[in-house]
């Protein structure tokens, strides 16, 4: 499965990773059977982005 790529890009790294832990905390809240990994990403200009796949198999 491939990563799917929030929209929004951040200044912060611990902005970043505050909204990749409440993205998997929402998963998991949800029931959400196949857990789901969520990566904090560094851009070449220096912002921090979220990505996530789900885990399957």
């Amino acid at each position: 499965m491939s990563w799917v790529y929030e929209a929004r890009l951040y200044e912060s790294k611990s902005v970043a990773s505050y909204v990749a832990m409440c993205v998997r905390d929402d998963r998991m809240l949800h029931a959400d059977e196949n857990p789901v990994k969520v990566q904090v990403f560094r851009t070449r200009r220096g912002n921090y982005g979220i990505r996530y796949r789900s885990s399957q198999g």
